[in-house]
This record gives structure tokens, C-alpha cells and sequence, in this order.
């Protein structure tokens, strides 16, 4: 039985939200405190008035099963980080990160992908893409996150059994995304 850590950042402040990223940490890892500087690396790209907020501990699930297995804890790890972006956005609308790895579940190679929405207007350039320099600071940002060994990719077992793979490379496109809600 391997543990992985659950890790569920709150994103609280702006209209729109809250929200929740959740990204799994292998078991003992300081993958929390590896995303406080992964936010804190994104501030700059994203309004005034979010606060992301990195737990201190959660639950820790059965990487095959699936199981709710126990808790981890790392307080040190945990942090409130505040963006520092101009307070001008479009709510809902931002930027994502692609997260491969070398891992292969039945036919496809298993990846993730985390939304960061929103970020600020002047993000974007005339062509509606994102300005260099914000996709640069994005993409250093989930390049030092991989670096960390921290943070993977979990695949929920669906008939068979799960799988938790290291990531080996991030992207971010040049490309905008839209997020909306699913409450009623």
C-alpha cells in the first residue's frame, strides 16, 4: 500500500470563488510547502484580492484503492499567499498548466492540468494570448514546482487499480481558458 497526500488549496477573495486546486504530494513529501512558492512565484500574474491558502495537513489516500487511508501533516508547510497583480481582471478567465508524466495507465500516457483563473487583464496582449513575459513567470513557476519532486499526477482506480506518477515536464500554452461554474 502507498500513501499519497491530498493537498486542497482554497482560492477565496474575488467574485467567482471560492474555488479549490487539488494536487496530490507522495507520502512524506514537503509537497505543501512547494506549493506556497509555486503561488508565491504566480502572484504577480494574478488580481489583488485572491489569497490562495496551502494547508498544514489533510487526508492521505490509498494510491491503488482509492481508500481514505489516514492524515499528514506538515504546519510549517502550510501558508495564506496573497496575489499582487493589478486589481483589474475578467473574473473566470486565466491561463493553464499542462503536467506530464512518464507514467502510462491502460493505452495514454497519464497527465494532469491545473487551471489559474484569473489573471490579470494586462496578462493578455492584442492578439488575445498571453503576454510573454506572464507566460514566462507561469511557466518558471510550474518548472520549479516539477523540479521539487513533490507534487504528481494520480490516476482514481476506475475498475482496476491506481496510479500516481511522477511529473516530468509542464507547459503552459499560449492560450486563454474560460472556467464557469457548475452550482445551480
Amino acid at each position: 500500500m502507498a500513501d499519497i497526500e491530498r493537498i486542497v488549496v482554497d482560492w477565496t477573495g474575488l467574485t467567482g470563488l471560492p474555488g479549490v486546486s487539488v494536487f496530490y504530494g507522495f507520502s512524506g513529501s514537503l509537497a505543501n510547502a512547494s506549493l506556497v512558492t509555486f503561488f508565491t512565484a504566480i502572484a504577480g500574474v494574478c488580481p489583488l484580492g485572491l489569497t490562495w491558502t496551502v494547508p498544514g495537513g489533510g487526508d492521505t489516500i490509498d494510491e491503488f484503492t482509492g481508500n481514505l487511508s489516514g492524515t499528514w501533516s506538515n504546519p510549517a508547510g502550510g501558508a495564506s499567499v496573497a496575489a499582487s497583480g493589478a486589481a483589474q481582471h475578467a473574473a473566470g478567465t486565466g491561463a493553464w498548466i499542462n503536467w506530464r508524466t512518464s507514467s502510462i495507465v491502460g493505452t495514454r500516457r497519464l497527465m494532469g492540468r491545473t487551471f489559474i483563473a484569473p489573471i490579470i487583464n494586462s496578462a493578455y496582449d492584442s492578439s488575445g494570448t498571453i503576454v510573454a513575459g506572464n507566460l514566462t513567470t507561469l511557466q518558471n513557476a510550474a518548472n520549479a514546482l516539477v523540479t521539487t519532486t513533490d507534487i504528481g499526477v494520480w490516476h482514481r482506480p476506475n475498475g482496476g487499480s491506481g496510479l500516481m506518477g511522477a511529473i516530468a515536464t509542464a507547459t503552459v500554452p499560449d492560450k486563454v481558458t474560460s472556467l464557469r461554474t457548475r452550482r445551480r
